[in-house]
């Protein structure tokens, strides 16, 4: 509790992790369906990130009701490690 407090104190955080186009999911052999669900799925990621690190420790944008399957990819490193 106290860690997060210290981290959250006096921070204007933003998502620094880069843009994925949805044109890269294409480029990588997906198909459309997989490109829209990737991108609402780097939306949670954004959301949910900016929730934990706002104190509220609740991260579901891996934990979804009826989540696809994300295959890895490098572009999403940068969300992950956000």
């Amino acid at each position: 509790e106290r860690s997060i407090q210290v981290l959250k104190k006096g921070i204007n955080w933003r998502h620094s992790a880069p843009e994925i186009p949805h044109s890269h999911w294409i480029e990588q052999g997906h198909d459309e369906e997989y490109a829209d669900d990737m991108d609402e799925m780097i939306s949670y990621i954004k959301h949910d990130t900016k929730r934990i690190r706002s104190g509220e420790v609740v991260c579901q944008c891996l934990d979804r009701e009826n989540q696809f399957s994300v295959l890895h990819d490098d572009a999403l490193l940068p969300h992950f490690q956000e």
